[in-house]
């Protein structure tokens, strides 16, 4: 499954190592700038709410934090409906 992280580009769940919250002071260091990584820049540098880190490189999104928690656990709670779904069925099959 697929995760959009703004400007009409998406990136595989899988490959998500973490997402860091942008700070809004720059006069500090983000947690982002440990990474050793090519940041991609989805929004101008203004804009950027929160950082995805992945097998590759660095997203840098206009996406909250908070906006993109809640799209993956949506996906999750989906998947495990319909495997209770699915598991449902199995059990009242007759084969």
């Amino acid at each position: 499954m697929y995760l959009h992280i703004g400007d009409n580009l998406s990136i595989p769940m899988n490959s998500i190592i973490t997402m860091i919250h942008a700070d809004s002071g720059k006069s500090h260091r983000t947690g982002i700038s440990y990474y050793d990584a090519e940041v991609i820049n989805v929004v101008p540098e203004d804009k950027i709410k929160t950082y995805i880190v992945t097998d590759d490189c660095v997203y840098a999104s206009g996406i909250s934090l908070k906006t993109l928690k809640k799209r993956i656990d949506e996906f999750y709670s989906i998947l495990k409906i319909s495997a209770n779904v699915y598991a449902a069925a199995l059990r009242t099959a007759r084969f």
